[in-house]
């Protein structure tokens, strides 16, 4: 009898073997449920990439609010051409201009924010808001910064009959006369118009704004001598002003340019603040995915550095501006500023 005892079970004992089998079976099950998640998450990280890499898979449409051939066209189309490369996808240019950039600007807030439809902002992006009544669409709300392109910076010109050469021998001079002096534009709410509000309200120099309808048509009236002074980009006054025919004042800028080293900046003068530049960049609608952002944030600042590139934008006096997305709404949040602030303080009607 005694012999079998090991196979003697008390109901205790089987309450203790049942307790601890059941610890042991959730011990594992946990264990079980850990190594699972671990493996989600492992899986999840080699497949990342290749779900990122799977944009773009079609043509990608850059849409810009200016016509071929200009200065913002042909830094569109440097970067566009390096974008195809690198994307594996053409990477096309749609030229939609009109109505101040607001059409091209419309088209690119209201189309699926997919990364296939982006669009090439200038400074005609942040002027808007300032010179519209209403637009069609927010400025910022319903667009994502991608990266800035270039910038290029402006130069304060007078024809070589204006007895001053310097800012304070300019304000002088147009405070001498009663009527002050006429400054030319290449359209109103134009750089050159917006830059010359600018420095009105830093220098208190009377000018009176006559519109052209363009860069050239504006550069001409100045060479021409039927305006007295106007802003320019670097790139266009620099021929001008090697051969005599207008007279470099100052420069709209951080700090001096290659292209007129000789040329002080307003700061250095005494006129600090007064920063000029006709820059271009890259957006997306609202709500484009991150990584696709990213993704072209990072091909645009590749883009950017590569010497073809920086070779293009020397011979139009234009200077790469790689960055972050971020830093460009920074930009653009600045820009609408100070911009929206010179039309309202210097009177300019919005539309």
């Amino acid at each position: 009898m005694f012999g079998d005892l090991h196979h003697f079970s008390h109901p205790f004992n089987s309450r203790i073997h049942r307790n601890s089998t059941s610890k042991k079976a959730a011990q594992r099950r946990r264990i079980a449920m850990t190594r699972a998640a671990a493996l989600i998450c492992g899986l999840a990280s080699i497949f990342q990439p290749a779900l990122g890499q799977s944009y773009p898979n079609k043509p990608v449409r850059m849409i810009t609010p200016f016509p071929p051939g200009g200065a913002t066209d042909r830094v569109a189309r440097t970067v566009a051409a390096k974008l195809s490369t690198s994307l594996g996808q053409q990477v096309v240019v749609d030229n939609r201009p009109g109505a101040n950039s607001r059409i091209a600007t419309e088209i690119a807030a209201k189309a699926n924010p997919d990364g296939y439809t982006l669009l090439v902002c200038a400074l005609t992006h942040v002027t808007n808001p300032g010179l519209s009544k209403s637009l069609p669409y927010d400025t910022v709300k319903d667009f994502s910064s991608i990266s800035l392109f270039a910038k290029t910076s402006s130069v304060l010109l007078v024809h070589p009959k204006v007895p001053a050469k310097t800012v304070k021998e300019l304000v002088a001079l147009s405070n001498s006369k009663p009527q002050g002096l006429n400054y030319a534009s290449a359209g109103a709410g134009t750089a050159a118009h917006l830059g010359m509000e600018l420095f009105k309200l830093a220098s208190n120099v009377k000018a009176t704004h006559i519109s052209y309808k363009g860069a050239g048509p504006q550069v001409t009236a100045l060479i021409a001598g039927q305006v007295d002074l106007a802003f320019a980009v670097t790139s266009t006054a620099k021929p001008y002003v090697e051969n005599g025919r207008l007279v470099a004042i100052a420069l709209a800028a951080q700090s001096r340019s290659k292209s007129l080293p000789s040329v002080p900046t307003f700061a250095e003068v005494g006129y600090p603040g007064i920063e000029i530049y006709a820059w271009s960049g890259l957006l997306a609608p609202a709500k484009t995915p991150d990584p696709i952002v990213r993704l072209l944030n990072q091909e645009i600042n590749k883009a950017l550095q590569l010497p073809e590139v920086l070779k293009i934008f020397d011979a139009d006096g234009t200077e790469a501006t790689p960055g972050t997305s971020r830093e460009m709404s920074v930009y653009i949040e600045s820009e609408i500023k100070k911009w929206t602030k010179v039309i309202h303080e210097s009177g300019i009607t919005p539309e």
